[in-house]
């Protein structure tokens, strides 16, 4: 039996059973939100317009990790982004500066260079609202990694996602499918938790000084053995499909002024076991199945 084949067919009815639900489920739940007899409201209060939103960051990291994968060694890499957004509708342009790029795999050299740019285009919306789970919303959206050619013979990456965001007051929770489409077939699974603690630090305009924490656990159903081999398997031509990566961090969110915060973050990546460890430490540019990174990042958001 074709496991990839059947797995990819249940993730995308999976996929259609989401957007139909996130299409009809809001009003829904509207519908059961609502008072017997709401009060009629003031004639003089008209309902605020939503207002487009847009903010500017960039992230100064130790090392680049993407999804378990160091993509960066002994260099600072620094990581700006721009998101606008309306209506629940978002365009994110986000790029990768490694200031002294080197790639085993590619070259022994160094160099300064702008190797990544991710143009992501997405939707959300919020499918439920209530007391015991704050809230629930779904979005859906596209990827595209403008890649190096020289670290990425294959050429670019395009990528479809979808998920549901849960926030249960007292932690988030998160899960989001994205399918290749492009080039290195395959779909990659991720699970998130975190929460956010208030602190009782004010810096400016009476707003708290937050510590988030959280944790994501990868895995990917890979159907590329040239991309993502099982290195553990007697098959030369079986790729990887399973548990990938785990990543633990905390995030210190420092609002320095009414748009401006201020975010130091420290996090820890680590293989799945099995074969994930030696997929993750032959791929790698540093040769290494676990990564410690840190940074910091500053954004302007309005």
């Amino acid at each position: 039996m074709d496991i990839s084949g059947v797995r990819g067919k249940w993730f995308m009815a999976m996929g259609l059973l989401f957007c139909l639900v996130a299409w009809w489920t809001p009003a829904l739940a509207q519908e059961a939100a609502a008072p017997a007899a709401a009060p009629e409201a003031k004639k003089d209060e008209a309902p605020a317009d939503e207002k487009p939103t847009a903010s500017l960051g960039v992230d100064l990291f130790s090392q680049y990790i993407w999804r378990g994968f160091a993509l960066s060694r002994n260099s600072v890499v620094l990581q700006p982004s721009l998101t606008v957004g309306y209506k629940g509708f978002s365009a994110n342009v986000w790029g990768n500066f490694d200031t002294s790029q080197s790639n085993p795999f590619v070259s022994t050299s160094r160099q300064a260079k702008w190797n990544e740019t991710d143009f992501t285009f997405g939707y959300s919306r919020e499918l439920y609202a209530g007391t015991a789970i704050k809230s629930i919303a779904a979005n859906i959206g596209v990827i595209y990694y403008a890649l190096d050619s020289v670290n990425n013979s294959q050429g670019d990456s395009f990528e479809i996602y979808y998920g549901l965001a849960a926030d249960v007051n007292w932690f988030k929770l998160a899960v989001t499918a994205n399918q290749e489409i492009l080039h290195y077939p395959g779909w990659w699974l991720t699970l998130g938790i975190s929460r956010v603690f208030e602190l009782p630090f004010k810096i400016q305009d009476n707003s708290n000084v937050s510590l988030e924490v959280g944790h994501n656990f990868i895995f990917l159903f890979s159907r590329d053995q040239l991309a993502y081999p099982n290195l553990n398997s007697s098959d030369p031509v079986e790729a990887f499909s399973g548990p990938l990566a785990g990543q633990l961090y905390a995030t210190l969110n420092v609002p320095v002024h009414k748009y401006v915060t201020i975010a130091p973050k420290i996090g820890f990546w680590y293989a799945a076991g099995g074969a994930s460890t030696p997929l993750l430490g032959g791929s790698s540019w540093d040769s290494q199945h676990n990564h410690v990174y840190g940074g910091v990042n500053v954004t302007f958001a309005y």
